[in-house]
């Protein structure tokens, strides 16, 4: 019989996992889109503002969709 400790270590477990997959998963939409955008031309261009995306935020994050002006403002709470 399992005690009821390795039940919960073992759920936990699971949960840790499909979040770390899930988190992956994001990224790799994130990727593909950054993909897309090479292909169409719009490329290191803020998708909200229309800005170019400053070249040091496209070396650290080369799937960053908003420039940093815009990224702040969403991570703001609300």
């Amino acid at each position: 019989p399992l005690h009821m400790a390795d039940i919960g270590s073992d759920n936990y477990e699971q949960e840790f996992t499909l979040g770390l997959v899930e988190s992956e998963r994001r990224l790799l939409r994130e990727i593909d889109e950054a993909l897309v955008r090479i292909s169409n031309g719009t490329y290191g261009v803020c998708v909200v503002s229309g800005k170019p995306i400053g070249k040091p935020r496209l070396e650290v994050q080369p799937w960053a969709k908003y420039c940093i002006d815009v990224a702040r403002q969403r991570e703001r709470p609300r």
